[in-house]
């Protein structure tokens, strides 16, 4: 059985988001799992609210025009538990800002590694990024 466990999932913008992908026994053999952003409950980060490189790296996204993480494809983040350990954390930086604004959520969800589709009943990371003001 494999659990998310937030460890930081409300944070201040400038701070990570993270998340603990633990397994029920240690891996035999690595084991990875990928999530991709999927539509959070109310207008949720942006592509200004993280670092330009992951967008890039990801999806060869640009930040600009600016617009909500969950209208780029294939944005995603990855994990890997090790063969022998039992859990892994994900993170994704955020960035601070000048900008006066509610709590910004933002959702992942596990996909199949194979269609990069997110899964029905997969795992759900969900965190809250808030204003530093």
């Amino acid at each position: 059985m494999t659990v998310v466990t937030p460890v930081a999932a409300r944070v201040t913008e400038g701070r990570s988001l993270t998340w603990r992908v633990s397994l029920s026994e240690a891996a035999d053999a690595d084991m990875s799992t990928m999530f991709v952003v999927v539509p959070a409950t109310a207008p949720g980060l942006s592509t200004k609210d993280v670092p330009a490189r992951w967008p890039r790296d990801t999806a060869g996204a640009k930040p600009d025009p600016e617009r909500p993480l969950s209208k780029v494809d294939g944005l995603y983040l990855f994990v890997d538990v090790p063969a022998g350990r039992t859990s892994a954390d994900v993170t994704l930086p955020t960035l601070g800002d000048r900008v006066a604004e509610p709590a910004e959520p933002v959702r992942f969800r596990q996909t199949d590694m194979d269609t990069g589709e997110p899964l029905p009943d997969g795992l759900v990371l969900s965190g809250s990024v808030l204003d530093a003001s």
